[in-house]
């Protein structure tokens, strides 16, 4: 991908010259033809490699997202599991202090 970011910047450079020389007024009218066919077609080259970089942008992005979709679904179900192991303590915990005040009260007795 690093080779269409450049061929980019080669065909803006392109164009400017391009440009630069379309303004002088020493032309001839097939040269002045010649130079404007010749940007139209460095203009048009220069969208197609920005739709190419574009698309593979896109792609790249959707990539990305599938695989912080799928860490986040396993992020959640460990949250999950880990939500249960507390819910248990929760009861064992619960079910020793019922524990410890019944033998307390036997205790008294």
């Amino acid at each position: 991908m690093d080779a269409q970011p450049q061929t980019l910047k080669d065909l803006q450079v392109s164009i400017k010259e391009i440009d630069a020389l379309r303004l002088s007024k020493n032309l001839t009218d097939s040269e002045r033809e010649a130079l404007d066919l010749t940007a139209v077609a460095l203009r048009d080259s220069e969208r197609k490699a920005i739709a190419i970089m574009q698309k593979q942008w896109i792609k790249d992005i959707e990539e990305q997202t599938a695989t912080i979709s799928a860490q986040a679904r396993t992020i959640r179900a460990r949250v999950t599991k880990m939500n249960k192991t507390s819910k248990i303590l929760d009861q064992i915990e619960s079910a020793i202090k019922t524990a410890v005040k019944i033998i307390a009260a036997i205790a008294k007795w």
